[in-house]
């Protein structure tokens, strides 16, 4: 077994847990539907940052760095190990702040901001809320929509 895949992933982790830490202590009020990640083979960097391109947290993985060719393996592997961390923190319902907002998404970009590949989806189904504001909300949807359109069954 590799050796390095435990370290790469632990680093990956540490970075999305720094990134997503500043978000929830930040007093700007601000609500993100997207993170862009940059991840830059040759020098070895993972870069997250808001959907405003601002910085929030990055990290140099060695073990990119110092392999002599950098191989289309090597960067699936590195996706992979960030699909795989992004699927942990969906787990522990880290997503489920009211920091993030529904659809979210994970995009891959290039060094000047370009979307290459959307890693990571979540849409607003899959978010479970606590103490919702109004939690009859769809049943009087429809009971308002009965009203004015009368029943059209």
């Amino acid at each position: 077994m590799d050796k390095s895949k435990p370290k790469v992933q632990t680093i990956i982790e540490s970075v999305f847990a720094g990134a997503i830490d500043k978000l929830l202590k930040s007093d700007s009020g601000q609500r993100l539907g997207a993170l862009l990640i940059q991840l830059d083979m040759a020098t070895g960097e993972v870069l997250i940052y808001d959907e405003n391109e601002i910085l929030l947290e990055k990290n140099i993985i060695f073990e990119w760095v110092e392999q002599p060719e950098k191989s289309e393996r090597l960067y699936r592997q590195a996706l992979h190990y960030v699909r795989v961390t992004l699927a942990a923190l969906k787990s522990r319902k880290v997503f489920d702040n009211p920091v993030f907002m529904r659809p979210l998404k994970v995009l891959l970009v290039d060094d000047v901001f370009n979307e290459m590949q959307t890693i990571f989806t979540l849409e607003g189904a899959e978010v479970t809320s606590e103490g919702r504001l109004m939690k009859n909300l769809d049943h009087d949807l429809q009971n308002f929509y009965k009203k004015i359109f009368g029943n059209s069954e």
